[in-house]
């Protein structure tokens, strides 16, 4: 066993075992259904050959010579469906994978080696050895490789080297027959000597003999390597699916495959220019009070899968989940040429989900849900930080600071949408001048923004009022 982990792991590395336990039961087993599905379309592959075989042995032998053979097919069909029986998942024991490759091969030796009694002239005994029929034995091997089991195949080929040559022994030993043992000098033989050494049907040669096993052992050992390749490419693909995965339930998909790229746990800092969204629920404070611990995490999942919702369907990424409200970007890890106006797409789709949100509410006679939206344009720095044990992907820099203040300047300007002004150049830019994005919002003279020195052009949508958030919304400017 420990012989067998180290020319796996020489061959392929660590697969399967680098998996954690349960991963690595869940691919086992998954690999143990296969290999039984894999007997099953054995079972009627063989039913399709011992049929082909048959027909093909009663037109060429005739009547009653291909009687012998019936049986050997009939043999090999019921082995087949025996396997089918004992070697089911749950059942299936080590053993069965050598004694069933034995008991095959030996029935396909002696269907080939052994005399038929239905030939009343027989050939010369040896002449069974050289009509290719040790090309029935090789297509045992490969088809031992459907059942991605590298051992099976391993012990098959065994099978086949053991057993073939028991049945060359066992011609070699019968009346009359000679063992040919001129390996490496017929070359230096007079021709008609040579062409009666190799033309001898009583003649077991030796140099036909060891080169077929040779071949054999090859075969089954590529066919072993390349079966062991893919269960090891199998387990690494489930491994790299399951961090994935894990990945994502942390990081947006963009981020999570930033992440997956890296080599390092800290990773690179990176310097861009690209689009932060806060949004967040006015006054929840006060809603919490008035609900339950279930009741207010059953709000805050619906508000934030639709928040979500939002900004994946605008290729954004959701950077973080604050509480009752999220920080999301856009052009992170990698700015694209539309990220202003995915960002305001993705703003005005929040809004519509919250008007969605507040008609099911109000039918319920339930408060309604007020969403506070600030985006900012600008300078970050995008990086790692932590130590190896532990890594959080961050967003740094004012840009950050100011999409927080605008979403928090929304209450005091009565607004539901705050834009800065350089956002709104970057949209014009990305839209080739076309303003009709933002022509249903109000442009405020330069205001003051804590913890900067300047003081901002705002553009803002103004809050609806409370009464009008039951009728159906004004459809949003469309960007080109």
């Amino acid at each position: 066993m420990r012989l067998w982990q180290q020319w796996h792991d020489l061959i392929c590395g660590k697969g399967q075992d680098c998996l954690p336990d349960p991963a690595s039961e869940r691919l086992s087993a998954a690999i143990r259904e296969e290999e039984y599905e894999a007997l099953r379309l054995t079972l009627g592959l063989r039913l399709g050959v011992c049929a082909i075989v048959g027909t093909i042995l009663t037109l060429e032998m005739g009547w009653p010579l291909a009687l012998n053979y019936y049986g050997y097919l009939g043999a090999f069909a019921f082995s087949a469906y025996v396997q089918m029986l004992l070697r089911r998942p749950g059942l299936d024991r080590g053993w069965m994978h050598w004694l069933f490759p034995f008991i095959d091969m030996a029935l396909l030796t002696g269907a080939i080696v052994l005399p038929n009694p239905f030939d009343p002239n027989p050939l010369p005994p040896p002449m069974q050895l050289g009509f290719d029929t040790i090309l029935y034995v090789a297509l045992f091997v490969v088809l031992s490789a459907l059942g991605q089991s590298a051992r099976t195949v391993l012990y098959t080929t065994l099978a086949a080297i053991v057993t073939w040559t028991a049945g060359t022994l066992y011609i070699a030993m019968q009346p009359g027959v000679t063992l040919g043992a001129k390996m490496d000098n017929i070359v230096g033989m007079p021709v008609y000597e040579r062409m009666a050494y190799l033309l001898d049907p009583w003649n077991v040669r030796l140099g036909e003999f060891l080169p077929r096993l040779v071949l054999i052992g090859m075969i089954g050992i590529l066919l072993a390597v390349a079966v062991m390749r893919s269960r090891h490419l199998i387990a690494r693909q489930v491994e790299s699916e399951r961090a994935r995965r894990n990945l994502s339930r942390h990081f947006s998909p963009h981020i999570a495959e930033h992440l997956e790229q890296m080599d390092d746990a800290v990773g690179q800092v990176k310097s861009l220019e690209a689009v932060v969204l806060f949004a967040d629920l006015v006054g929840f404070t006060q809603i919490a009070d008035d609900h339950t611990p279930e009741q207010t995490v059953t709000i805050l999942r619906e508000v934030h899968q639709r928040l979500g919702r939002a900004v994946h369907e605008n290729s954004g990424t959701l950077d973080k989940y604050l509480g009752d409200g999220i920080m999301a970007s856009f052009g992170t890890p990698k700015s694209g040429p539309r990220d202003a106006s995915a960002a305001l797409l993705a703003a005005r789709a929040m809004l519509r989900e919250m008007d969605q949100l507040n008609r099911q509410r109000a039918l319920l006679r339930q408060v309604p849900l007020h969403l506070a939206v600030g985006v900012h344009y600008g300078p970050l720095t995008l990086g790692n930080i932590g130590d190896e044990s532990r890594v959080e992907f961050a967003l740094i820099g004012e840009t950050v600071n100011v999409a927080h203040r605008l979403e928090q300047m929304t209450r005091s300007l009565n607004a539901q949408l705050c834009l800065s002004q350089a956002f709104v150049d970057k949209l014009v830019e990305e839209t080739r001048g076309d303003v009709g994005a933002v022509r249903d919002m109000v442009t405020l003279k330069p205001q003051p923004i804590r913890g900067l020195r300047d003081r901002m052009v705002l553009w803002i949508l103004p809050r609806q009022p409370l009464g009008s958030e039951a009728d159906a919304p004004e459809p949003a400017p469309t960007i080109h």
